[in-house]
């Protein structure tokens, strides 16, 4: 079964205010783009266990004028608390390139 990291053209994160993280999983072409819906592998559940949080707080949407599925996450600690190991968000998308699709 192939990663979502082999199909999607691009994977990327960034933060969606103090709280909340974003997440652009980008696709090449229609015809994978759709495919992709159609298997449901991206789901909040998926998400969820990926990132070891509750999938209730997990938002999962389809962007078809740009071939692209978003998803937003609530972040573990506030941006910029004690704890916080990246600031901007923007290396938190590696888990996601081997979710099974």
């Amino acid at each position: 079964m192939p990663t979502l990291g082999e199909v999607a053209a691009a994977v990327k994160s960034a933060n969606a205010g103090a709280s909340m993280m974003t997440f652009d999983i980008v696709f090449a072409d229609e015809r994978t783009y759709e495919e992709m819906l159609a298997r449901g592998a991206v789901t909040a559940e998926a998400v969820g266990g990926l990132y070891r949080i509750d999938p209730t707080g997990i938002a999962v949407y389809p962007c078809r004028p740009v071939l692209t599925i978003k998803i937003t996450i609530p972040r573990r600690s506030a941006n910029g608390g004690p704890d916080e190991t990246d600031f901007d968000g923007v290396q938190q998308f590696a888990p996601l390139l081997d979710l099974p699709v």
